[in-house]
C-alpha cells in the first residue's frame, strides 16, 4: 500500500513537473532570444556614440585650427592700423562675416553628422524590435502549442 501511495505521488509529481520545466525552458529560450538583440542595440549604440563623438571632436579641432589662423591674419595686419584705418575696419567686417560663415558651416556639418547618427541608430532600433517582436510571436506560439 505504501507503495501505490508513493507511486501514485512521483507520478503526480512528475504530471506536474513536466509542463513546468518545459514552460521554464521555454521562458529561458524567449528570454535568450530576447536579450541578445537588445544586447547588440545597445552595443550599435554605443559605437555609434563613439563614432559621432569623434567626428564632432575633429570637426572641433578643425574649426581650432581655423580661429587661429584668423587671428594670427588679424595680428599679422595690426600694424597697418595706422596707416589706413578705413581698410582695417573693412577687412574686419571681411573677417566677421567669414568667421560668421564657418560657424554657420560648422553648425551645419554637426547637425548632419548627428542626423546621419540618429538614421543608423533608428535603423538599428528598428531591426532589433523586429527580432524581438519574432521572438515573442514564436515564443507565443510555442506557449499555445505546449498547452495543448
Amino acid at each position: 500500500m505504501e507503495t501505490a501511495t508513493q507511486e501514485r505521488t512521483s507520478r503526480g509529481y512528475e504530471h506536474t513537473t513536466a509542463p513546468n520545466g518545459d514552460v521554464a525552458a521555454l521562458s529561458i529560450g524567449v528570454t535568450q532570444r530576447v536579450i541578445g538583440p537588445l544586447t547588440e542595440l545597445s552595443i550599435a549604440a554605443a559605437k555609434e556614440h563613439t563614432r559621432l563623438a569623434t567626428e564632432i571632436q575633429i570637426l572641433a579641432l578643425e574649426t581650432l585650427h581655423e580661429s587661429h589662423a584668423a587671428a594670427m591674419r588679424r595680428l599679422a595686419a595690426w600694424p597697418e592700423t595706422s596707416m589706413d584705418p578705413l581698410h582695417l575696419c573693412h577687412r574686419g567686417w571681411l573677417e566677421a562675416l567669414d568667421s560668421a560663415h564657418r560657424a554657420l558651416m560648422v553648425m551645419g556639418t554637426t547637425a548632419r553628422l548627428v542626423t546621419q547618427s540618429s538614421e543608423r541608430l533608428q535603423a538599428a532600433a528598428m531591426d532589433a524590435g523586429r527580432r524581438v517582436r519574432e521572438a515573442l510571436d514564436s515564443s507565443s506560439s510555442l506557449r499555445e502549442g505546449a498547452r495543448r
